[in-house]
């Protein structure tokens, strides 16, 4: 199978596993699919979700990750809170919970920001839909072999040409 299969079919396990989390029903926030699943530049089983979770406590987001594990067997489940100075970046807008779960194959990302801000995740992503079938490739075959890989420079490399 070439990489562009199997990116395409790591893209259709994608998106059968967040059909199957149902995630706008497991939380008060609507979901939105971002990252490689979105972009169909995948090399693993790596789902990435954001939610603008103005009013999410941890017991929300708890509840929520509850439900998940009733219609997915989770193997790992890590949560942080990244409110105040826990928070990635000094922006306070970067304020978040944070999850990380893993099933026997796949590993999910759900990131429930705090603050309703323009995020670039989704324009990123799609715009990587719009590169061309040779920088897709490159984009694959680069992610492909580096398996401690910074994707962003990648993506920046290889459309930057």
């Amino acid at each position: 199978m070439s990489l562009v299969e199997r990116a395409q079919s790591l893209q259709a396990e994608a998106q059968e596993l967040y059909q199957l989390l149902d995630l706008g029903a497991a939380f008060p926030w609507k979901p939105v699919l971002i990252g490689s699943a979105l972009s169909g530049l995948m090399v693993d089983r790596d789902l990435d979700v954001m939610f603008d979770a103005p009013d999410a406590t941890a017991a929300t987001v708890l509840a929520g990750l509850t439900t998940l594990a009733q219609r997915v067997e989770l193997r790992s489940v890590h949560m942080q809170d990244e409110r105040e100075d826990r928070r990635p970046t000094p922006a306070i807008t970067d304020e978040r919970f944070y999850a990380v779960l893993h099933t026997q194959a796949w590993k999910i990302d759900l990131t429930f920001w705090l603050h309703v801000v323009e995020r670039p995740h989704v324009a990123d992503a799609l715009r990587l839909r719009d590169a061309s079938d040779s920088q897709r490739l490159e984009i694959l075959q680069l992610k492909d072999a580096n398996s401690e890989r910074d994707s962003s420079a990648i993506y920046a490399a290889v459309l930057g040409k």
